[in-house]
């Protein structure tokens, strides 16, 4: 009995290993004939640059304030906390509180997790777009804050691409949520007169 099923699976083993092969290359061939009348999908870089999410992680950059001008970073050094290559470093002001006088990054270290920018309490540090980086040198991929400081043109660009708010715009929907904080020559309302308006009903406000 085994004999026989020896000489079956020897007899059936290329039969099989035929129709397997025939069937694989019906689907390499099924493949390449859906293709051919469908557009071709490759970009011709760099003549056609690729349209990348606003949340892309790539090279690294400092904002300043889109509608003054000022930067945003206050040397609190969260950046250089939690980065977990140790490619940042800030060296504060001597004299000037919540102000840096250096900034630096090591691109050629940095992995761009993105954990710098999560916990910038200004949104002062980025990631940009821009994936084109290639240097001759390795010190070349060394970025300071003249190089990271992105023009007032250019921050306002990655507010709106990344949704941000400046300072500006916070304050507004501030005042717009609590009218007391407008100048009332500007139709807010004076704390004086909401303290008189609800003693003249009776109300008393501790």
């Amino acid at each position: 009995m085994a004999v026989i099923e020896k000489i079956i699976e020897t007899t059936t083993k290329p039969i099989r290993q035929t129709v397997d092969g025939l069937y694989n290359i019906f689907l390499g061939m099924f493949t390449v004939a859906k293709n051919t009348t469908r557009n071709p999908i490759t970009n011709q870089y760099p003549e056609k640059m690729p349209d990348l999410y606003p949340r892309s992680r790539h090279r690294l950059a400092l904002q300043v304030d889109p509608d003054t001008g000022e930067h945003l970073c206050i040397a609190c050094k969260q950046c250089e906390r939690v980065c977990p290559d140790a490619c940042i470093s800030v060296i504060p002001h001597d004299t000037v509180k919540a102000k840096s006088t250096q900034f630096y990054i090591d691109h050629g270290l940095c992995m761009f997790c993105g954990l710098c920018t999560e916990v910038c309490p200004t949104d002062c540090i980025i990631n940009t777009v821009d994936f084109e980086m290639s240097e001759e040198t390795r010190e070349d991929l060394i970025y300071d804050i003249r190089k990271l400081t992105l023009t007032q043109e250019q921050s306002r660009t990655y507010f709106d691409l990344k949704g941000y708010e400046s300072k500006a715009t916070k304050k507004k929907a501030a005042t717009a949520a609590d009218p007391s904080k407008l100048k009332p020559h500007l139709g807010g309302i004076s704390q004086k007169a909401v303290q008189a308006a609800l003693e003249a009903v009776g109300i008393k406000k501790d």
